[in-house]
């Protein structure tokens, strides 16, 4: 039996021999070795044809009652009107209806969910949109809880996905534009923008990153996203994740790119700024003040949950004048029970805190929070009665896991985890001085960091023209600007125009 190696295929093209079309459709794909892959012949207008679709993929009804019957049913044209033109515009009731005489675009879009026709003395193949494959229905959002806003997540469907961002943004100047990645096995994707709010820059660059991905196969968004990042080595995430539509489109509305990838239930956002990091998904739903007092929490939170254990070692350790002398004297008759140093105890708790929160998050459903709870109890209390660690040690431990969980997304908290690890060992090892000299290199990592070329820290690093929705929240009202990442010419466009009322002067009493 003649086989093809599918990682060797030459571009092959479509004519309208209709006996070799079919023998190199039955050869490239594999039909007579898959199961589900259906080569179906039969008669139109007294010609042969064929039908190439994958069972399960494509939609079986629409397949028959849209394209076999009113192919066999037809009568034959005039050999002169006879073509694709014909078929797209008398006989086939399709509105999607796509020529190709490439094999290797045919077969991309087969393996996506469409059927691909070819036709006895016609050049090329006619490609039609019968997906039908099993998909997930609309949820909530499952790691973007809020208290306010929209309770509607993204799925895998990229399809489905895009039109929950139409549906919040109805404007032809939201450009969806398609693209592929992946040598061997292609990826959708799309690339969502506004039209001249969005940088043209940002959008080349970004198209020529993923023709630059050199992989046979992307699996996820979240290995895109390690393709497309500026430095891989960063501690900081570089993208926005997030699987609401309603944060998708405020991303689009600051200037921002947004992907959409296929069988993936989050898209990315970029570029991005430190403030993004802060932002949560319901802090526009809230009143002004509301919001920037949660920001000013989150911030403090995640400051406390990095620098805490680190402080606390490097003044216990090697800095005791500048604690209390009770505080002094409760450490020290605290750890005098205790075999392990202080340096050594916090480290082993908060390698144990991390490994409750990774057991919990692996455990299904709500034995997860349980195992948290109850864990984080048991050994807790375990641990101080049988004089392993202080007392102190698990307040630390505790005040800095309550603050890591502060951040809004979880990569942030990973990183900030990874960032609490490395300046306690800075701090476990020299003390301040030591300490200080691993926050100044972080801080000079920060500021030479970029999201698509972009700096990190803008608008405050280098100052721009911003909307002051940024580390703070000022009213709506307040908002005229977009965000850094826009276009310089729209910078100066009402976004959020002033409330009529306070632009009329006040009569007085």
């Amino acid at each position: 039996m003649e086989k093809a190696d599918w990682t060797a295929l030459k571009p092959q093209v479509i004519t309208d021999a209709y006996g070799e079309n079919l023998r190199l459709l039955r050869l490239s794909a594999h039909a007579e070795e898959n199961e589900d892959v259906v080569l179906r012949e039969f008669q139109a207008f007294g010609r042969k044809a064929a039908l190439l679709y994958v069972d399960g993929l494509a939609d079986r009804d629409c397949l028959q009652r849209f394209l076999l019957e009113p192919l066999m049913n037809a009568s034959p044209p005039a050999e002169k009107d006879f073509g694709e033109e014909y078929l797209r515009s008398s006989v086939l009731p399709l509105s999607s209806l796509t020529p190709t005489s490439s094999l290797e675009t045919l077969l991309q879009r087969v393996f996506s969910g469409d059927a691909a026709l070819i036709l006895d003395g016609m050049t090329g193949a006619l490609i039609a949109d019968m997906k039908g494959f099993v998909k997930s229905g609309l949820h909530e959002p499952l790691t973007e809880t809020v208290t306010a806003g929209p309770h509607e997540g993204f799925t895998e469907s990229l399809r489905d996905n895009t039109v929950l961002i139409r549906r919040l943004m109805r404007t032809p100047a939201l450009i969806s534009e398609p693209v592929t990645v992946g040598t061997k096995i292609p990826s959708r994707l799309c690339l969502m923008y506004l039209n001249g709010i969005a940088k043209a820059e940002n959008v080349e660059e970004l198209r020529q990153r993923i023709r630059g991905c050199e992989i046979d196969y992307v699996s996820s968004i979240g290995v895109l996203e390690q393709l497309l990042e500026d430095e891989p080595r960063s501690l900081l995430p570089q993208m926005a994740a997030t699987e609401r539509p309603d944060r998708a489109v405020g991303f689009l509305n600051e200037g921002q790119i947004v992907i959409v990838m296929e069988n993936a239930p989050q898209v990315l956002a970029l570029p991005i700024g430190l403030a993004h990091l802060v932002h949560a998904p319901d802090d526009t739903a809230m009143r002004w003040q509301y919001g920037s007092f949660l920001r000013c929490l989150r911030i403090i939170g995640m400051v406390v949950s990095m620098l805490l254990p680190a402080v606390f070692i490097a003044v216990t350790m090697f800095h005791p004048e500048g604690m209390s002398l009770s505080l002094l004297t409760s450490v020290v008759e605290s750890q005098a029970r205790v075999p392990l140093s202080l340096f050594s105890s916090m480290l082993l708790m908060l390698l144990i805190f991390c490994l409750i929160n990774e057991a919990s998050a692996r455990i299904p459903g709500i034995m997860g929070a349980s195992l948290s709870i109850v864990g984080g109890l048991i050994l807790g209390q375990a641990v101080v009665e049988a004089d392993l660690f202080s007392p102190l040690i698990l307040i630390v431990v505790a005040l800095s896991g309550l603050g890591s969980y502060t951040a809004p997304t979880y990569p942030l908290t990973l990183s900030l985890r990874l960032s609490q690890f490395l300046l306690l060992i800075a701090a476990g090892i020299g003390g301040y001085p030591l300490l200080l000299v691993a926050l100044f290199f972080l801080l000079l990592r920060l500021f030479s960091q970029t999201s698509l070329n972009q700096p990190y820290l803008a608008p405050y690093a280098p100052k721009r023209p911003r909307n002051p929705d940024g580390l703070l929240r000022l009213p709506i009202w307040r908002q005229r600007l977009r965000g850094a990442a826009a276009n310089p010419f729209f910078m100066d466009r009402v976004l959020g125009p002033m409330r009529k009322w306070d632009r009329q002067p006040k009569e007085k009493p």
